[in-house]
Parts: structure tokens; sequence; C-alpha cells
């Protein structure tokens, strides 16, 4: 599978695409910047057509790195709006610091993907997650930026299960906080650093009240019946276009999503009944949080994705699909 990452580095499990610089230790924050390629600036520049340099583009602007001259290649990593107000690498990545780190180790990857569009920073949190004897859940937060206008500056609490290194954003309750912290590019940094404190102390109250919901997931059965039944709503048939009975290439483009969503979920029923053999992951028990688990595992280290594997399970559509299924076992199991 291609990847889409520009520079990174990790402490701990090496990545599925065997790159990036590997620690022996957590990164403080200015070695995070250093190994994760991130000490850098973007700075915006207007657009003006190639073949005709007066003739200006006033509704958009290019996002360009400043270490990179003109010409090079990759200097160029987006074109926004001119009311786009950059969050630079090093601001961003302070501020995150400031929450948890204040110049402590704690950071296990960052970096950025493709030229520089997207940066990222992982960050330990202290104290573990005890579902079972030997089922421990890591805890972390997880900030995002991207300097494309692609995704917000997001900041979310995300676990990592020592086990098989399945990972999830956990859902928080709070409907004024949010599940993640997300904001625009609009330049308002002094309030984004405020707002940020507030929903790092509400992410820590929440780790400390997922282990009681793990736990009822461990001891709430789910049989195959039930989990084929959570399945088949989290992943539903597509419907038949009502114009498929007239339009042959319709009706066959509707056949061919559907054999995929049942293959997707004939893929997932087999990590149910298997585990993942590749990554010696046996098959998961018969709970529900078992079945939030395979689920999770699946979207980890079986689904194909046609992007970058790191940002689809970590912010991306395998994040989504992670954390609306977390959602819908909350229901069921109350």
């Amino acid at each position: 599978m291609a990847h889409n990452i520009g520079e990174m580095f990790y402490y701990g499990e090496r990545p599925w695409h065997r790159l990036g610089e590997r620690l022996e230790q957590p990164a403080t924050l200015e070695e995070a910047l250093k190994h994760g390629g991130l000490d850098w600036e973007v700075e915006l520049l207007p657009l003006a057509v190639a073949d005709e340099p007066e003739s200006k583009a006033p509704q958009r602007c290019a996002v360009v790195r400043k270490d990179r001259k003109p010409g090079q290649a990759g200097r160029v990593i987006g074109v926004v709006h001119p009311g786009f107000g950059p969050l630079q690498n090093r601001a961003g990545a302070e501020m995150f610091d400031a929450l948890l780190g204040q110049g402590r180790p704690i950071y296990h990857t960052g970096g950025y993907l493709k030229n520089g569009e997207v940066v990222w920073l992982l960050a330990r949190l202290p104290g573990d997650i005890q579902v079972q004897e030997k089922d421990v859940i890591e805890t972390y937060l997880l900030f995002s930026n991207s300097h494309d206008g692609s995704s917000a500056i997001d900041i979310r609490l995300t676990t990592v299960r020592v086990v098989c290194q399945n990972t999830l954003s956990l859902a928080l309750d709070n409907t004024s906080v949010g599940k993640v912290f997300r904001r625009a590019h609009d330049g308002r940094y002094r309030v984004l650093k405020e707002e940020a404190r507030a929903f790092f102390e509400f992410s820590v109250k929440r780790s400390e009240e997922a282990q009681a919901l793990f736990g009822r997931l461990a001891n709430a059965e789910c049989d195959d019946r039930a989990f084929e039944d959570f399945l088949a709503q989290l992943l539903p048939d597509p419907k038949r276009p009502v114009t498929a009975g007239q339009n042959l290439q319709v009706q066959r483009a509707w056949e061919t999503r559907l054999a995929n969503v049942r293959a997707t979920r004939a893929q997932v029923m087999g990590v149910r009944r298997e585990g993942i053999p590749a990554q010696c992951v046996p098959p998961e028990g018969k709970t529900w949080w078992g079945a939030l688990n395979t689920l999770t595992g699946w979207v980890d280290h079986v689904q194909k994705t046609n992007a970058d594997r790191y940002a689809h399970i970590l912010f991306g559509e395998g994040d989504r699909i992670k954390t609306t299924a977390l959602h819908r076992i909350q229901a069921i199991v109350r």
C-alpha cells in the first residue's frame, strides 16, 4: 500500500509502512519538532494566472513553506481563502505541550503527511485503563493541524490497546465540549489556548470514566446474531436507486456497491471468528468489548484504504467508523 508520510519519528512499535526515525525514548517538544521534521513555518502568498501575471486571483491564496525556495518541489502545500489564519507548527506544538508536557518527554510519534499539508503529534497521558487482568489500554492526546485547509485544528483523546495496538478516539458525553477539540483557522489563537485547556481537563476526567465503560462492555454478552445485526446497522446495504429498473448502468453500479458492502461485512465476521493471524491477534471473546475490538482491529489492520493508513485510523474515515461503532454499542449496553 502506498503511503503519504513526509517525515515522522516514532517511539515503540514500528509503523506498518516501516518509515520514520526510531527514537529510544519518548521525545520532548523540541525533539519532536526536530525529529518529526516540523521546525518550519508557512506564509500566504497571492495567486495569479501563470501566463498572465497581472491577472490576479484574489479569492484564493497559496500556502507555502518558508524553508523551501521558490520553484522548489513541495513548496506550495495548499490553496486557501484569504481569511485563512495559519497556525504555525511551533505555536501549535507549544500550545499542545502546555497542556500536559511542559518540556517533559511524552511524545511517542509526530510528523507530517505529504509535503506538510497535515501535521500531528501524539502525546502519552499519565495512567492506563485496566479493562481485565491482562487487557491494558494506554491513553494519549492527539494533536493535528492542516496547512491546506483540509481539516481544522484538532485535539482528541485517543486510546491504544496494548495487546493488539488497536486505536480508538473516546466519545465524550459532554455535548458542550464534544468528542474532539476542533477549531477553525481564524487566527484567534489566544482564545484557542484557553479552550484547549478546558478540553484537556475534561479529557482526563473522561479517560477515568472509560474504565467503567469498558468494564461494562467486557461483561455484556454479544452472540453472533447480535454482532451481525450490529454490523448490518453500522455498514448497511446501499438502497437500490429508483431508476435502477430503467437504467442498466445504475443497476450494475448499485449491485457492485452492494457486493462490496456485503464482502466487507463478511471480512469483519472473519476477524471475529479467526482474529488477525498476520498480527498474531486471536479472536475476541463474545462480549460487546470483543465486538468493539473486532471492529477496531479490522479498521486498523485489515481494511483496505486508498488514504494513508496512519491518517485513516487516527483522524480519517477509519476513525469515524470506529467512533460510530462505539456510539452504537454504548446505546446497546446501558
